[in-house]
Protein backbone atom coordinates (compact mmCIF):
# COMPACT_ATOMS: atom_id res chain seq x y z
CA UNK A 1 0.00 0.00 0.00
CA UNK A 2 1.36 3.42 -0.94
CA UNK A 3 2.63 5.41 2.02
CA UNK A 4 1.43 8.88 2.94
CA UNK A 5 3.23 10.26 5.98
CA UNK A 6 0.85 13.23 6.10
CA UNK A 7 -2.08 10.90 6.79
CA UNK A 8 -0.42 9.31 9.82
CA UNK A 9 -1.66 11.25 12.85
CA UNK A 10 -0.54 10.57 16.40
CA UNK A 11 -2.72 11.41 19.41
CA UNK A 12 -0.27 14.08 20.52
CA UNK A 13 -0.53 15.83 17.16
CA UNK A 14 -4.33 15.93 16.97
CA UNK A 15 -4.60 19.04 19.12
CA UNK A 16 -1.89 20.72 17.07
CA UNK A 17 -3.60 19.92 13.80
CA UNK A 18 -6.99 21.06 15.08
CA UNK A 19 -5.43 24.33 16.13
CA UNK A 20 -4.14 24.99 12.62
CA UNK A 21 -6.18 25.86 9.58
CA UNK A 22 -4.84 23.77 6.78
CA UNK A 23 -6.79 24.10 3.55
CA UNK A 24 -6.72 22.74 0.04
CA UNK A 25 -7.80 24.79 -2.95
CA UNK A 26 -8.31 22.69 -6.04
CA UNK A 27 -9.39 25.54 -8.34
CA UNK A 28 -7.60 25.60 -11.67
CA UNK A 29 -7.01 29.32 -11.22
CA UNK A 30 -5.44 29.10 -7.78
CA UNK A 31 -2.35 27.74 -6.09
CA UNK A 32 -2.69 24.47 -4.25
CA UNK A 33 -0.57 24.74 -1.12
CA UNK A 34 -0.23 22.57 1.97
CA UNK A 35 1.59 24.13 4.89
CA UNK A 36 3.27 21.99 7.54
CA UNK A 37 2.33 22.54 11.21
CA UNK A 38 6.04 22.14 12.00
CA UNK A 39 6.88 25.24 9.98
CA UNK A 40 4.17 27.28 11.69
CA UNK A 41 4.72 26.21 15.30
CA UNK A 42 8.39 25.36 15.68
CA UNK A 43 10.03 27.08 12.74
CA UNK A 44 11.60 25.05 9.99
CA UNK A 45 14.86 26.97 10.00
CA UNK A 46 16.59 27.22 6.66
CA UNK A 47 14.71 25.53 3.84
CA UNK A 48 14.99 24.99 0.10
CA UNK A 49 12.26 24.66 -2.49
CA UNK A 50 12.56 22.20 -5.38
CA UNK A 51 10.21 22.29 -8.34
CA UNK A 52 9.42 20.41 -11.51
CA UNK A 53 7.80 22.01 -14.53
CA UNK A 54 6.95 20.43 -17.87
CA UNK A 55 6.96 23.46 -20.19
CA UNK A 56 5.23 21.62 -23.09
CA UNK A 57 7.33 21.69 -26.25
CA UNK A 58 9.73 24.35 -25.03
CA UNK A 59 11.80 25.50 -27.96
CA UNK A 60 12.49 28.40 -30.30
CA UNK A 61 8.83 29.38 -30.65
CA UNK A 62 8.23 29.97 -26.95
CA UNK A 63 11.72 31.37 -26.44
CA UNK A 64 10.93 34.06 -29.02
CA UNK A 65 7.98 35.38 -27.01
CA UNK A 66 9.17 37.83 -24.33
CA UNK A 67 5.94 37.70 -22.34
CA UNK A 68 6.15 33.92 -21.95
CA UNK A 69 9.85 33.98 -21.11
CA UNK A 70 9.25 36.71 -18.53
CA UNK A 71 6.53 34.59 -17.00
CA UNK A 72 8.87 31.59 -16.78
CA UNK A 73 11.55 33.74 -15.15
CA UNK A 74 9.20 35.40 -12.65
CA UNK A 75 7.77 32.02 -11.67
CA UNK A 76 11.00 30.05 -11.41
CA UNK A 77 12.89 32.58 -9.32
CA UNK A 78 10.71 31.71 -6.33
CA UNK A 79 12.43 28.32 -6.14
CA UNK A 80 15.95 27.19 -5.34
CA UNK A 81 16.06 24.30 -7.83
CA UNK A 82 13.81 23.83 -10.85
CA UNK A 83 13.79 20.80 -13.12
CA UNK A 84 12.56 21.79 -16.59
CA UNK A 85 11.02 19.17 -18.87
CA UNK A 86 10.15 18.96 -22.59
CA UNK A 87 13.03 21.06 -23.88
CA UNK A 88 12.62 20.30 -27.58
CA UNK A 89 14.81 22.55 -29.76
CA UNK A 90 17.68 20.75 -31.43
CA UNK A 91 20.39 23.32 -30.67
CA UNK A 92 19.43 23.89 -27.01
CA UNK A 93 19.31 27.66 -27.45
CA UNK A 94 15.87 28.03 -25.83
CA UNK A 95 17.14 26.73 -22.51
CA UNK A 96 20.27 28.88 -22.76
CA UNK A 97 18.07 31.93 -23.33
CA UNK A 98 15.92 31.05 -20.35
CA UNK A 99 18.97 30.66 -18.14
CA UNK A 100 20.29 34.05 -19.26
CA UNK A 101 17.20 35.61 -17.69
CA UNK A 102 18.13 34.10 -14.31
CA UNK A 103 21.62 35.44 -13.51
CA UNK A 104 21.41 34.27 -9.88
CA UNK A 105 21.20 30.66 -11.06
CA UNK A 106 23.44 28.08 -12.68
CA UNK A 107 22.09 25.70 -15.30
CA UNK A 108 22.75 22.21 -16.58
CA UNK A 109 21.07 20.22 -19.34
CA UNK A 110 20.88 16.52 -20.12
CA UNK A 111 21.47 14.90 -23.48
CA UNK A 112 18.63 14.77 -26.01
CA UNK A 113 16.54 11.61 -25.71
CA UNK A 114 13.65 9.92 -27.48
CA UNK A 115 12.99 6.95 -29.74
CA UNK A 116 11.51 9.00 -32.58
CA UNK A 117 12.60 12.14 -34.38
CA UNK A 118 11.12 14.11 -31.48
CA UNK A 119 13.82 14.47 -28.84
CA UNK A 120 13.69 16.05 -25.39
CA UNK A 121 16.13 17.29 -22.80
CA UNK A 122 15.88 17.82 -19.07
CA UNK A 123 17.18 21.09 -17.69
CA UNK A 124 18.22 22.00 -14.14
CA UNK A 125 18.12 25.60 -12.94
CA UNK A 126 19.67 25.96 -9.49
CA UNK A 127 20.72 28.91 -7.35
CA UNK A 128 24.36 29.85 -7.16
CA UNK A 129 25.82 28.42 -3.99
CA UNK A 130 24.11 25.07 -4.52
CA UNK A 131 26.52 22.56 -5.99
CA UNK A 132 26.03 19.44 -8.08
CA UNK A 133 28.40 16.79 -6.74
CA UNK A 134 27.30 14.01 -9.10
CA UNK A 135 25.36 13.99 -12.36
CA UNK A 136 24.34 10.84 -14.19
CA UNK A 137 22.49 10.83 -17.51
CA UNK A 138 20.97 7.40 -18.21
CA UNK A 139 20.69 8.24 -21.90
CA UNK A 140 21.56 6.33 -24.01
CA UNK A 141 20.15 3.30 -22.26
CA UNK A 142 21.36 -0.01 -23.66
CA UNK A 143 18.29 -1.77 -22.30
CA UNK A 144 15.89 0.73 -23.93
CA UNK A 145 13.90 0.83 -20.67
CA UNK A 146 12.49 4.33 -21.07
CA UNK A 147 11.41 6.61 -23.90
CA UNK A 148 13.27 9.41 -22.13
CA UNK A 149 15.79 7.93 -19.67
CA UNK A 150 16.09 9.68 -16.30
CA UNK A 151 18.82 11.84 -14.89
CA UNK A 152 20.23 11.42 -11.39
CA UNK A 153 21.69 14.38 -9.51
CA UNK A 154 23.41 14.61 -6.12
CA UNK A 155 23.02 18.13 -4.72
CA UNK A 156 24.93 19.76 -1.88
CA UNK A 157 23.33 22.70 -0.07
CA UNK A 158 25.74 23.97 2.57
CA UNK A 159 26.62 20.43 3.56
CA UNK A 160 23.10 19.03 3.25
CA UNK A 161 23.06 16.41 0.51
CA UNK A 162 20.17 14.85 -1.32
CA UNK A 163 19.80 12.80 -4.47
CA UNK A 164 17.14 13.64 -7.06
CA UNK A 165 15.87 11.61 -10.02
CA UNK A 166 14.02 13.39 -12.79
CA UNK A 167 12.06 11.72 -15.58
CA UNK A 168 9.29 12.39 -18.09
CA UNK A 169 7.54 9.04 -18.39
CA UNK A 170 5.92 7.87 -21.61
CA UNK A 171 2.13 8.02 -21.15
CA UNK A 172 1.43 4.65 -22.76
CA UNK A 173 4.09 2.81 -20.74
CA UNK A 174 3.79 4.22 -17.22
CA UNK A 175 3.69 0.92 -15.33
CA UNK A 176 6.75 -0.55 -17.04
CA UNK A 177 8.79 2.65 -16.97
CA UNK A 178 8.02 3.25 -13.28
CA UNK A 179 8.94 -0.36 -12.52
CA UNK A 180 12.23 0.03 -14.39
CA UNK A 181 12.90 3.27 -12.54
CA UNK A 182 12.29 1.65 -9.16
CA UNK A 183 14.98 -0.92 -9.96
CA UNK A 184 17.71 1.68 -10.43
CA UNK A 185 16.75 4.32 -7.87
CA UNK A 186 18.84 4.37 -4.70
CA UNK A 187 17.01 4.38 -1.38
CA UNK A 188 20.05 5.42 0.66
CA UNK A 189 20.16 8.89 2.20
CA UNK A 190 17.75 11.66 1.22
CA UNK A 191 16.20 10.74 -2.12
CA UNK A 192 13.60 12.58 -4.20
CA UNK A 193 11.88 11.46 -7.38
CA UNK A 194 10.08 14.16 -9.34
CA UNK A 195 8.74 14.75 -12.81
CA UNK A 196 5.86 14.38 -15.20
CA UNK A 197 5.19 10.73 -14.44
CA UNK A 198 1.80 10.59 -16.19
CA UNK A 199 0.82 8.58 -13.11
CA UNK A 200 -2.95 9.06 -13.17
CA UNK A 201 -6.19 8.90 -15.16
CA UNK A 202 -6.17 6.59 -18.21
CA UNK A 203 -2.42 6.06 -18.05
CA UNK A 204 -2.05 4.75 -14.52
CA UNK A 205 -4.40 3.70 -11.72
CA UNK A 206 -2.36 4.54 -8.59
CA UNK A 207 -4.44 2.25 -6.36
CA UNK A 208 -4.01 -0.71 -8.70
CA UNK A 209 -0.22 -0.79 -8.91
CA UNK A 210 2.65 -1.11 -6.45
CA UNK A 211 5.50 0.97 -7.89
CA UNK A 212 7.17 3.04 -5.13
CA UNK A 213 4.45 1.99 -2.68
CA UNK A 214 6.88 2.16 0.24
CA UNK A 215 7.71 5.78 -0.65
CA UNK A 216 5.78 8.94 0.20
CA UNK A 217 3.80 10.55 -2.63
CA UNK A 218 3.60 14.26 -1.75
CA UNK A 219 1.50 15.45 -4.70
CA UNK A 220 -1.45 13.27 -3.82
CA UNK A 221 -4.08 11.61 -5.98
CA UNK A 222 -6.94 13.93 -6.84
CA UNK A 223 -4.88 17.10 -7.17
CA UNK A 224 -5.01 18.46 -10.71
CA UNK A 225 -1.59 19.33 -12.14
CA UNK A 226 -2.79 20.23 -15.64
CA UNK A 227 -3.90 23.53 -17.15
CA UNK A 228 -6.17 21.83 -19.69
CA UNK A 229 -9.68 20.41 -19.28
CA UNK A 230 -8.28 17.20 -17.82
CA UNK A 231 -8.33 16.63 -14.07
CA UNK A 232 -5.28 14.45 -13.52
CA UNK A 233 -2.33 14.20 -11.14
CA UNK A 234 0.29 13.61 -13.79
CA UNK A 235 3.13 15.50 -12.10
CA UNK A 236 4.49 13.94 -8.92
CA UNK A 237 7.05 14.38 -6.16
CA UNK A 238 7.98 11.23 -4.23
CA UNK A 239 10.23 11.11 -1.14
CA UNK A 240 11.93 8.21 0.58
CA UNK A 241 11.76 7.92 4.37
CA UNK A 242 14.99 9.84 4.98
CA UNK A 243 13.86 12.81 2.87
CA UNK A 244 10.49 12.84 4.65
CA UNK A 245 12.40 13.76 7.80
CA UNK A 246 13.16 17.14 6.18
CA UNK A 247 9.70 17.67 4.69
CA UNK A 248 8.06 21.06 5.34
CA UNK A 249 5.38 21.61 2.68
CA UNK A 250 4.47 21.03 -0.95
CA UNK A 251 2.08 22.35 -3.53
CA UNK A 252 1.04 23.01 -7.10
CA UNK A 253 1.59 26.48 -8.56
CA UNK A 254 -1.06 27.38 -11.12
CA UNK A 255 -1.56 31.16 -11.08
CA UNK A 256 -1.33 32.57 -14.60
CA UNK A 257 -0.39 29.24 -16.19
CA UNK A 258 -2.56 29.08 -19.28
CA UNK A 259 -2.37 26.71 -22.21
CA UNK A 260 -0.09 29.22 -23.97
CA UNK A 261 2.43 28.82 -21.16
CA UNK A 262 2.15 25.05 -20.65
CA UNK A 263 -0.37 22.26 -20.30
CA UNK A 264 1.20 21.47 -16.90
CA UNK A 265 1.35 23.36 -13.64
CA UNK A 266 4.54 23.61 -11.61
CA UNK A 267 4.82 21.22 -8.65
CA UNK A 268 7.11 21.89 -5.70
CA UNK A 269 8.29 20.62 -2.32
CA UNK A 270 10.02 22.47 0.52
CA UNK A 271 12.64 20.72 2.64
CA UNK A 272 14.59 21.70 5.74
CA UNK A 273 18.33 22.06 5.25
CA UNK A 274 19.97 20.20 8.12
Amino acid sequence: MRKNHKAIITISSIALILSCIIGYNYSKNSNIVKESPLEETQGAGKTIKLANWNLQIFGDSKASKPEIMDFYRNTMDDYDIVFVQEIRDADGSAFVNLCSLLPEYDCKASSRAGRSWSKEQYGIIYKKGISIKEFKDYNPDIGDRWERPPIEVLFDVEGYEFRAYNIHIKPDDVVQELSNLEKIVSNQGNVILLGDLNADCNYYGPLNYTEFDSWNWEIEDGIDTTSTNTNCTYDRIILNEDAVGEYVSDGVYSTGITSDVSDHYLVWVELKVK
